[in-house]
């Protein structure tokens, strides 16, 4: 009879001895998995960081009479402005916009000289710049053009049948629907825009898509950074406040043109895509460029 009960503890023993074992081994495993699983997700962290995977497919695409390649923005309603920004970024609020088409990429020296060569136009032009790289700037047919006022601007989207975006185009052309601080997200992130310093590889100017992880939620290039752009409206710091919510076009009257988007001699803080720049039409520098517009219902097959 103990020998029936010693045998029995004993296969009583080896079982929980089993089971214990068992579970350190589902323990282990699970942990191994998890452990997998977690390497997996770093693994595509990281990714996103280094790669860009978004498919911009779903926007349409047309070409202008100048060839350059336009992005379609839809129609509806996206965020302007900031309430963490400056005096004039406020109030953050939501606007409505018809659809509309914007460039591709900033307007680049190569497609300002077939304007000026077909319209006898003059040449780009901007003050002393440090370490006078004028003619570097003002002859690299890929880089973007500079040493435009306003009205050049105004007068190479006309000539191509286009215009200048309005401001509220441009910021949501930059920034989407979600009221992104930056093309890409709401961080500066590494390889996404050419800013003050050579650590994103460029000192001055880089040509023209040099950032390709850095382009907006439409798949629109250097939106910020690079060089900074003209837009079609006058300035006026207190202008979102009594602005319309439908198609705004700016104020009716003042002295200076907004511009937007920051360039490669800014720093991250200034090329939030609520940021706004003003300054007046004849203005012509090493950093200020633009890229054109062009509303849908005026656009022709």
């Amino acid at each position: 009879m103990n020998d029936k009960k010693l045998m029995f503890a004993v296969i009583g023993c080896f079982a929980i001895a089993l089971l214990f074992v068992l579970v350190i081994v589902w323990e282990i495993k699970k942990s191994i998995e998890y452990d997998k699983k977690v390497r997996r997700l770093s693994s595509k962290a990281t990714e996103t960081i280094v790669n860009d995977n978004r498919d911009f497919s779903i926007y349409e695409l047309i070409v202008g009479s100048d060839e350059r390649e336009m992005i379609l923005v839809p129609e509806g309603v996206f965020t302007r402005g900031s309430d963490d920004g400056g005096f004039d970024e406020k109030p953050e609020q939501e606007i409505y916009l018809d659809a509309f088409y914007v460039d591709k990429y900033e307007v680049s020296v190569e497609a300002y000289n077939v304007f000026r060569k077909n319209a006898s136009y003059v040449k780009p032009s901007f003050p002393f710049l440090q370490s006078d790289n004028s003619t570097l700037f003002l002859e690299t047919p890929n880089f973007p053009v500079v040493g435009v006022s306003w009205h050049d601007a105004t007068n190479y989207c006309e000539w191509a049948g286009r215009r200048l975006l309005t401001e509220a185009e441009w910021e949501k052309a930059a920034r989407g629907t979600h009221g992104l601080k930056f093309p890409w997200s709401n961080k500066v992130l590494e390889k996404r825009a050419n800013l003050a310093g050579k650590h994103d590889g460029f000192e001055f100017l880089a040509p023209i898509g040099s950032f390709p992880m850095g382009r907006s939620v439409y798949g629109v290039y250097d939106m910020s950074g690079n060089v900074a752009e003209w837009v079609q409206d006058i300035y006026d710091q207190f202008y979102y406040q009594t602005a319309q919510i439908m198609n705004p076009t700016g104020p009716e009257q003042g002295k200076n043109r907004v511009f937007r988007g920051g360039s490669w001699d800014s720093r991250s803080v200034d090329i939030r895509v609520a940021k706004r720049f003003a300054a007046t039409e004849g203005r012509k520098d090493a950093v200020l460029g633009f890229r054109c517009g062009l509303s849908k219902a005026d656009f022709k097959n």
